[in-house]
């Protein structure tokens, strides 16, 4: 396990990139993103101290879903690498727990927001049928969804 040191903005690991690596956080705080450094850039989670990332890339051996980006000068991070994996989870048996949580967590957000976008595009379909206006909410909605679509098709693109 390399322990490695970053300063606020530097970029951990790039989406699109293929690494057989996962992270745990020893101190400070990292941004995961989707589209990073773009106009359409998105957060899509802040994680601190005894926090990972990167666990999917090393589990699916996949191009990384997203980049992610050092939030304060100092943060640090072990690196966990292909090799290193059964041993660590041997060694910590209560992180398996966790990242299965937190995937599981994951799944579940994703297919919230899958259900809510089918909704609402049932909701728009029934409008232009009945010939009655959208409200604006379900157009932001709409939109919000078609963006979140959208980095989520340019990841899966890039992992093919």
């Amino acid at each position: 396990m390399e322990r490695l040191t970053f300063g606020c903005d530097d970029v951990i690991f790039r989406e699109g990139q293929f690494a057989l690596t996962m992270y745990e956080i020893a101190s400070g705080s990292v941004g995961i993103y989707a589209n990073y450094g773009s106009d359409d850039a998105r957060m899509l989670a802040r994680l601190g101290q005894g926090e990972f990332f990167g666990e999917m890339g090393l589990a699916e051996c996949y191009p990384r879903s997203a980049t992610a980006v050092a939030l304060e000068a100092g943060t640090v991070v072990d690196e966990i690498d292909a090799d290193e994996f059964s041993t660590y989870f041997e060694d910590r048996p209560d992180t398996v727990l966790a990242i299965m949580r937190a995937l599981s967590a994951r799944l579940r957000e994703t297919n919230a927001r899958y259900l809510e976008a089918c909704r609402a595009v049932h909701e728009a379909i029934e409008a232009e049928r009945t010939g009655k206006r959208k409200s604006k909410s379900l157009v932001a909605k709409l939109t919000d969804m078609l963006r979140f679509a959208r980095a989520n098709k340019k990841s899966a693109a890039k992992r093919l």
